[in-house]
Parts: C-alpha cells; structure tokens; sequence
C-alpha cells in the first residue's frame, strides 16, 4: 500500500509556477495556501521570480533548500517533463500536475505522458494527475480544488477521489455547504500514475475515514478495484457514482480523462456483488455520503413517519413503498403513549398510527414535542424519518436528538418543514449524524440504500 499521508498532509510544498497574479494558478494557490492558514514550509518555484507574496522564490525543485513533500506543477504540459525531472533530483515524495494536454488528447499528449512518468518513477515520485484540480486536505489546510473560495478547514470522515474536477469542486464546496467533514478530497484526472485503487486501498485502511466515495470514469486496475472494494466495504460504505453508463457518455468520457469506460451492465452488477453502494450522480452521492456519516444503520425495514404535513406524510409512504420499506402501524401501547404525551398539546390528530400526524404544533413547544414523540416512537420501529417543523439550529434540540438516537442505536433523519429557511440548520443536523434532506423522497432514497446495506452486512455473517 502507498503512504499518502506526505500527500494529504504534507509538511512542505513547492509551486512550480508560482505567480504574483492571484488569477493565475501559481499565485491563487500561494495565496490561499496562507489565507487558510497552512503550517509548512511553502516553497515558490519560477526562474523569472526573485520572491512572491513575501515568499522566497527559488528557479527550480531541485534548488529549494528543504526536503519537498509535495510538488504542485500549475505549467504549460510541454514544460512539465523538466520540471519533474527536478522533483525527480530533489526525490519529492509526491507531485500534483494540474496542466492539461496530457492523453486526454490522444497521440503526441499522450507520448509526453508516459515520458513524464518514466522521469517521475526515476526518482520515486508519486504523481497525481495530470489535467486535474488536486486536493482539498481541511486537516492540513489546503485547498486547490476550489482555491479562489474560502472553506471551513473543518476536518471529518468522508473521502471522496474524482475524476473530474467540476465533482470534485462541487463535493468541496456543496458537500461541506451540508454539513460534510472531509477526511480529503483528490481530482485524479487522467491517473497517470496513483489510480482510484491506490487511494481506495489507503482510505480503507485509514482509521479517520469513515465513508469512501468516487466518481469513476475508468478503472485502471478492474480486479485489483473489486478484490480491494471486497475487503474494504464491510468495514466502511463504498460509494460510487460512475459515468459513461450511456454509450455518449462512454465517448466524452474518454476524451475527458482518457478513460476507457468499459459495460456498465458489468460494472454495476459488480459492484453490487462485492457491497458497492452506487449512485446516480453527484447530488445523490452527497445525500449517501450524509446518510453513511451516521453512526448506525437500521436493523430492519420498519420507519417510523413523524410528520407535521400531511402531503409530506402521502409523500413519504409513497416513496417507502418504492424503496421496499414498510411504514406498519405503530403498537396500540406506543399509539397511546403518544396520545396521553399529546393530549392538550395540539388539535386532535387524525392519526397516530404511522404516520404519526401532528396536524400543527405550537412554535414554542416544537422542539419538545418533535424529540419526545421521535422518544416514544423509536423504540417500536428501526428508523425514525420526520418532516420537522423544529428549529434544527437549536443546538440543545440536536443534542436530544442524538441522545435518543444513540440510546436506541437507530438511524434518525430529518426533512424540514421549509429547507429554504434551514439550510444552516441542516448542515448542523447531518455534521452530527442526523442526515438532513430536503425532500423526504431524497431521505427515503438513502434510508433505503442504508437498510440494503445493513442486509448486506448481516448476509456477511450468516
């Protein structure tokens, strides 16, 4: 197994094409390097630069006094051999070529490709792309993926490896909007030399990951990939969203990264035989890295409906329906307490069968009522799903949440009434295990996917 940890967090790095201009690459990279606070040595490279954003700069790699973890290239494809050639000297441990015109162009593109490894593994450089973002390490503090942007450093367990950085930008920015906490996120583009198996292998066996995730073009290694995703998805999720399923996106996707996309028929009976959660695209793929974040998956298929809405409540046995999960009706004995907690605390409710109808609960009174009723409630059922009107950002609201879902180790997921006017609290709700959604056909989706692979995990043992 490769190390990557020099490369998530490395303690030095050079910036071949290092820039005064913010706009350019080399100079955005410096300067959010020491906005968001980085603690190693930063090391400017360009022969035509004396010094950079108060940074020494120094006319090639092998010149830099220091020992380089990690070498981002942001120059013109044709320059990079050289430049590697340097990193090569000066034995970096690893290099993120940003530059496009690699074999994603085919012929001449991808000659200089193959020599720019060749100097590479000379001297033991470990390469990440080239025509990629790179990295987003919240734990060391660096951002290329989304340079221009600041993003809360805030350290988690979701790792997410794409072979696009349009995905890889918005799993940055849209996944930690959420409330997901990156372990890291990498833009591979063509995988000239470290594939999406090196980095599954090294997130597998890393004990600060919690959730893998990829966007997948095309596998470098297809056995290696399914021996590793064999041994690695029962002990955490293994998500993937893969294009090129359609013959269209097969093409684009070979003059996007050079991929060969292969059947997808094949691919995804595959994946489901080895424990491979898929998704459909990049929003579905957030919503499942949220609802693995939590700490415990259902035991069964019995949900539980908490709503204050009652198309929200036609909408969601709709949809558990489809996802195979039942909504029964609840024990006369938790029916009636839930009355007698009730009683005089809203109009008389239609229903408190499952769904649960709340018909409408007093602005002052919603926090309790919704965690008290989820209380009650969770003890007859494996998950508790409720379209809720309380107020997510109410940090002692969350904290009974947690309580009652740690106490009855069963998953418990949220859809606010108005999402609009949550967002922050949302984030919140699914930064401590309470994945939040939007619409309860999204939460449904997952809570589904979630209960297939508690099965999955029990079929292990039986």
């Amino acid at each position: 197994m490769t190390d990557l940890t020099p490369l998530l967090q490395p303690r030095s790095i050079a910036i071949v094409g290092a820039s005064r201009d913010e706009l350019k690459s080399g100079g955005m990279f410096i300067s959010g390097l020491l906005k968001d606070g980085y603690q190693g040595t930063i090391y400017p490279v360009n022969p035509r630069e004396q010094e950079v954003m108060s940074l020494k700069c120094y006319p090639s790699v092998s010149e830099v006094p220091g020992e380089v973890d990690l070498a981002i290239i942001a120059i013109p494809a044709r320059n990079v051999p050289q430049a590697m050639a340097d990193c090569a000297q000066k034995k970096v441990k690893f290099a993120i070529v940003h530059s496009a015109g690699f074999a994603e162009l085919g012929g001449e593109g991808k000659g200089l490709q193959q020599e720019m490894v060749k100097i590479a593994q000379s001297g033991g450089v470990r390469v990440v792309g080239p025509n990629c973002m790179g990295l987003f390490s919240p734990k060391a503090k660096i951002n290329t993926i989304s340079a221009h942007s600041r993003i809360l450093m805030e350290p988690g367990g979701v790792a997410f490896v794409g072979q696009s950085g349009w995905a890889s930008e918005n799993m940055v920015l849209l996944g930690t909007e959420r409330g997901l906490r990156f372990k890291g996120v990498v833009s591979i583009g063509n995988q000239s030399d470290l594939s999406i198996e090196d980095f599954l292998e090294f997130f597998g066996s890393d004990p600060e990951t919690k959730v893998i995730c990829f966007y997948i073009e095309g596998l470098k290694q297809p056995e290696r990939f399914f021996r590793l995703a064999e041994r690695i998805s029962p002990q955490k999720p293994v998500i993937i969203w893969k294009g090129g399923s359609s013959e269209t996106g097969a093409k684009a996707a070979m003059s996007h990264t050079a991929s060969l996309a292969g059947n997808y028929a094949i691919f995804e009976a595959a994946c489901k035989q080895k424990g491979v959660v898929l998704a459909r695209g990049l929003k579905e793929l957030m919503d499942l890295a949220a609802g693995f974040s939590a700490p415990f998956l259902p035991r069964g298929r019995e949900v539980g409906l908490l709503i204050e809405a009652g198309g929200g409540a036609v909408a969601s046995a709709d949809a558990c329906a489809k996802e195979g999960l039942k909504v029964s009706p609840l024990p006369e004995t938790v029916q009636q307490r839930l009355r007698d907690f009730l009683k005089d605390r809203i109009p008389p409710s239609p229903s408190l069968k499952n769904p649960v109808d709340l018909v409408w609960v007093p602005f002052g009174e919603a926090n309790t009522v919704y965690s008290t009723c989820l209380e009650i409630m969770i003890e007859a059922v494996d998950s508790c799903l409720t379209i809720c009107y309380a107020f997510l950002e109410d940090e002692n609201f969350l904290s009974r949440l947690e309580e009652i879902r740690d106490k009855a180790r069963k998953p418990i997921i949220v859809v606010p009434g108005h999402s609009n006017e949550q967002q922050k609290g949302m984030a919140l709700a699914t930064k401590r295990g309470i994945p939040a959604y939007a619409m309860p056909e999204d939460a449904i989706s997952v809570l589904g996917a979630m209960a297939r692979r508690a099965e999955y995990l029990r079929s292990l043992h039986s």
